[in-house]
């Protein structure tokens, strides 16, 4: 009897540890909103390709989300991360649970495409401007270059289209006179024949980061960091594999090679190397789009991104 007991314990342990062994070994489910299938989005899309979020035993679903439902998404558990910046980061300033945890692209290379018969700003009075969100990044970008050409942007309707694709069909077809694009569909419209007017921006603000809750944060921080570590990975892969993420950079948004080497040149080769911002940038950001302020403790926290670094010996 003691024997049978023995073996029913011993049998027990093993199936007990076999079992945490599969656990542990299962890979973590996680789902990243981003805003506009364009080149921005390509250090998740790499990250995929190259198993770099499944080194980090992270199953990952990459999906398209209109930026002003990112914070929600987040905060409700929709989705762990949204990459969209300034919709996002607006939610973390006006109180959502949130931080920012990582930059991809400090200033986005963000151009004014006009209409052919467009050629000065000042043509732009009583016209419309297609952007992504109203006072999303696209937008504020663009009334900065504007008002720096001495242009008063109050005279320019800014109306809420969608993503890169649309925002230039909304163009061709003339439903407005302007929007505001980063690579690849600037050049795009160029070899069409459309203008760009200003850009890119002296000062502009990132195209993409990536935002999560608090709640993660204290539940699950090795998921963030091991998320940031692939991602950062794949910034590294990026900037230092031209071919390659050219060739990615297709497969991602099919478009023709010329284009896509002049959305790596402008836009992919400028990743961020460490993923984080100082202070001090951070602060310029808040003062530019913040209709509320925040202590910086409560909307930005690099520690994460700052360990994958460490980790990867960069």
């Amino acid at each position: 009897m003691k024997n049978k007991r023995a073996i029913i314990f011993v049998f027990a342990w093993l199936l007990g540890m076999a079992t945490s062994a599969l656990s542990a070994e299962a890979p973590q489910k996680i789902r990243i909103a981003y805003a506009s299938r364009s080149s921005s989005a390509l250090p998740q899309y790499m990250a995929l390709q190259k198993g770099f979020f499944k080194a980090e035993g992270l199953d990952v679903e990459i999906i398209q989300m209109n930026p002003r439902l990112g914070a929600t998404a987040v905060v409700n558990g929709d989705v762990s991360f949204a990459t969209p910046f300034t919709s996002t980061f607006r939610g973390v300033l006006q109180g959502f649970p949130m931080k920012l945890v990582f930059i991809h692209i400090k200033k986005g290379p963000y151009y004014v495409m006009v209409r052919p018969e467009i050629k000065d700003v000042q043509q732009l009075k009583g016209k419309k401007l297609g952007v992504a969100t109203i006072r999303g990044t696209d937008q504020l970008v663009a009334e900065e270059m504007l008002q720096a050409k001495g242009f008063n942007t109050s005279q320019l309707q800014a109306v809420a289209i969608g993503d890169g694709p649309v925002r230039m069909q909304a163009l061709i077809s003339g439903a407005v006179e302007a929007v505001c694009l980063a690579p690849p569909h600037d050049l795009m419209l160029r070899k069409m024949g459309y203008n760009a007017l200003v850009g890119p921006p002296e000062v502009g603000l990132p195209s993409a980061g990536m935002l999560t809750s608090d709640r993660l944060i204290k539940e699950n921080p090795q998921i963030v960091r091991r998320t940031l570590k692939a991602l950062l990975r794949a910034h590294y892969h990026i900037i230092e594999n031209r071919q390659d993420a050219i060739q990615t950079l297709i497969k991602w948004l099919p478009q023709p090679l010329d284009v896509a080497e002049h959305s790596y040149d402008a836009e992919l080769k400028t990743l961020n190397r460490d993923g984080t911002m100082t202070d001090a940038e951070i602060e310029a950001i808040i003062e530019r789009i913040g209709e509320k302020k925040r202590p910086l403790d409560e909307v930005r926290d690099f520690s994460f991104a700052r360990a994958a670094l460490k980790e990867l010996g960069r």
